[in-house]
Parts: C-alpha cells; structure tokens; sequence
C-alpha cells in the first residue's frame, strides 16, 4: 500500500471539513459583530465628524461607524469569508486526510490484509496514532505468521503420528481422534491464510 503520488485533493472528507470550515466562518462573522458591539459601547457618548461627498456631517460615534461599515459589509463578509474558507481548508486538511487514511487501514484490516504500513505527510496530525497502528499491525501480522509456523509443525506432527500408529495397527478410536485433530488443523490454516500479513 506504498502510496508514490502526493494528495492535490484538499477536501478529503467533506462532511467533517465543511463543518469546520462553516463554525470556523460563523466564528469570524460573530467576533467581527461583537468587536463591532464592544466598539459601539465604549464610543457611545463621543461625537465623530465625517466629511463626505462635499458634505461636512457631525454625529454620534457609534451610529456613523454603523453606517459606513454596512456600506462596506458586502466587502468584509465576501473577502473575509473566502480568507476563512481557505485557511479553514488548510487546517481541517492537516487532520481530515489521517483520519480518511486510519479509516481505509481499518477497513483493509477487516478484510484481513495486514501487508501494510500507515504513512502520514510531514505536517499531518496523529502521527502518534499512526506510530501505534503501525506497531498493531506489525504485531498481528507476525503472530499470524509464527500461528501459520505452529500449524504446520502441527501438521508435520500429526502426519508422523499417523504413520507411527497405523503401522502398529491402532484401534479405530484413535484413527478417529487423529482425524479430527487433521480437520481442525486444516480448519485452523484456512483461517490463518485468509489474513494477508508482511514477508
């Protein structure tokens, strides 16, 4: 599962990163209203002078600074929502492409291909859950292979065995016991050769 082509795909997971990218952009817009609040609070008893259009206007603090920013408010909301969605993107990147990626190493598991190892780009997050899978999966994969080992020494075993036996002319009892221990072997490497493990 050696991966040789760099990720270009920055929305892995969309439903968890348009979650993000959306709390990250309703975020913005509320500080930008609550500095906007705060601002209008500590200015309420000053008077502010504008002039504008050849026109010299005196007011309140508070009501002329609302005024030009609902002017501008088009403008703040498209540069600084497209300036959120595309820091957002970056970030949420950082962690939505590990978790596709511990999702997929999963579900290879599942299908019992343990031939495998996790690798994470430089700047990803869960490098440490990647480290501990990685060991997960070096560990099964080796008990896997040191069962299949047992299993045909097992098999070896019980091969001789019926040898030694049927040439001694055992009882049909025992030809009977050493049969079944056969058939659960076998059972036992079907099981064991349906995991795909490292060499």
């Amino acid at each position: 599962m050696k991966r040789t082509w760099r990720r270009r795909n920055y929305f892995i997971k969309k439903d968890l990163q348009g979650k993000y990218i959306f709390s990250f952009f309703i975020f913005v817009i509320f500080g930008s209203i609550l500095f906007n609040l705060i601002f209008s609070f500590l200015s309420f008893n000053t008077l502010t002078i504008v002039y504008k259009n050849y026109n010299l206007q005196i007011g309140k603090t508070p009501l002329i600074l609302l005024k030009e920013i609902l002017g501008a408010h088009w403008i703040f909301i498209i540069t600084a929502g497209l300036a959120v969605v595309i820091v957002s993107m970056f970030l949420t990147h950082r962690f939505a492409g590990p978790m596709y990626r511990f999702e997929k190493s999963i579900e290879e598991m599942l299908r019992g291909n343990f031939n495998f190892e996790i690798r994470l780009r430089r700047k990803d997050e869960g490098k440490e859950l990647a480290h501990k899978m990685n060991q997960l999966i070096a560990m099964l994969s080796s008990s896997f292979k040191e069962m299949r080992t047992i299993s045909e020494n097992i098999q070896n075993e019980l091969n001789n065995a019926k040898a030694l036996i049927e040439g001694a002319g055992a009882n049909e009892e025992t030809l009977s016991g050493l049969q079944n221990t056969h058939l659960l072997n076998r059972r036992l490497r079907e099981l064991l050769d349906s995991f795909k493990t490292k060499n």
